[in-house]
């Protein structure tokens, strides 16, 4: 018979339903609002799993925030590597894409960065500034070099802007759900995906004598 705490021999299925269970009860509570017998109730496991695979209630949040950030920067790259990237549309659909995916993390992100409610602020910081930021900088350069931008674009801004129309409309996600009935089904995703196109070409790109972005 096994000790308690410890699974059976190469068995991490319990491992992935702790970080399918952290993903969930993460984004539903404020960090120190979990305790570890929800995880573990959620997970279908005994809480002594958690010890065993991750020492303790952070230790599965870290694992969990490492593993989301990493499934949304691949996918993302993966994404923007199997596409021309000829224009924004590319870009913004890719991202709508990795995010339907892994709708945790525009809200984890949030709640570490703006709100302070894990522990995984550093991380974010440090992960996002010195890796992934770099992704929004290549796009930047690539339309730059095609000479899609006008010359007093600011690449700050230009990454600023870029940013919060990929990102701020999941965060109010289940707001604009309860206030205005919107479903971000596929017809609305992609109805915003072209609105989100315009808004950045008109700011930003160059435009011909019809007033149109020569894109």
């Amino acid at each position: 018979m096994n000790k308690v705490g410890r699974p059976l021999k190469d068995d991490n299925v319990a491992r992935q339903l702790l970080i399918n269970a952290a993903r969930k009860m993460f984004i539903k509570k404020a960090y120190d609002k979990v305790s570890i017998r929800e995880l573990a109730n959620t997970a279908g496991v005994n809480s002594a799993m958690i010890k065993y695979y991750f020492h303790n209630k952070e230790g599965l949040y870290k694992a969990m925030v490492k593993e989301v950030t990493a499934q949304v920067m691949t996918n993302f790259m993966h994404h923007l590597k199997s596409s021309n990237l000829n224009n924004l549309e590319d870009f913004f659909r890719s991202f709508v894409e990795v995010i339907k995916q892994s709708p945790e993390f525009p809200i984890l992100l949030l709640k570490e960065v703006m709100l302070n409610q894990g522990v995984c602020k550093n991380y974010f910081i440090n992960t996002m500034g010195t890796d992934h930021l770099k992704i929004f900088d290549m796009v930047f350069t690539r339309f730059k070099q095609a000479g899609k931008l006008r010359e007093d674009v600011d690449p700050i801004q230009f990454r600023i802007s870029l940013m919060g129309l990929i990102m701020f409309p999941w965060y109010t996600r289940d707001l604009m759900g309860e206030m205005e009935g919107i479903k971000y089904d596929d017809e609305f995703l992609e109805k915003m995906i072209v609105h989100n196109t315009r808004l950045i070409e008109c700011g930003f790109f160059v435009q011909d004598t019809n007033g149109e972005s020569n894109v």
